[in-house]
């Protein structure tokens, strides 16, 4: 017998079908109203606005159909690091700090986790397409490249910090 601490296993947060499914019919009506306003060239704003709706939620859609294919959890945190379906694999050890942001939109307050990393430049470089896009504009708004947002955690933020703060005692917190 051993003193020794035995690793926690895996904490893994999914989401569930229905909440998947709901916001795939959301996209899909939000590209088809897109889509819609192209075609009747209605008002210049309108045209806009279909030309900006339509290929994102209906790139939105693609990604909630692939999510729904390969059902699998949207967080996994396990004694080595989290596995994150839009940010892949981050070990503990390249993560300086995890905090709670809030970002102001037109509706509102969108609520995420920043994830902190030692070398950004480092992720980057192995880091899902996806990220590597957006990350330019991320660094501009003052965020760093790892980010998890509320909508792709079925816990409360806070509650999901603890379990990481768990996995991790050493885990930086600012912020």
């Amino acid at each position: 017998m051993t003193n020794e601490p035995q690793p926690l296993p895996p904490t893994v947060y999914a989401m569930t079908r229905r909440t998947t499914l709901l916001m795939l019919l959301a996209s899909t009506a939000f590209t088809v109203g897109g889509v819609v306003l192209l075609m009747q060239h209605a008002t210049v704003k309108g045209t806009i606005g279909g030309a900006l709706a339509a290929p994102f939620f209906g790139a939105c859609a693609v990604l909630l159909v692939r999510r729904l294919i390969r059902n699998r959890p949207d967080l996994i945190l396990d004694a080595h690091g989290l596995e994150h379906v839009q940010l892949g694999r981050i070990a503990w050890t390249e993560i300086a700090a995890v905090r709670i942001r809030e970002m102001r939109i037109k509706s509102g307050v969108q609520r995420f986790i920043e994830v902190v990393l030692h070398d950004p430049a480092a992720y980057l470089v192995r880091a899902p397409r996806v990220v590597r896009a957006t990350a330019a504009a991320n660094r501009s708004l003052g965020f760093g490249p790892a980010s998890i947002p509320a909508t792709t955690v079925t816990a409360r933020l806070e509650d999901v910090v603890a379990a990481m703060h768990r996995y991790h005692p050493r885990l930086g917190e600012h912020g």
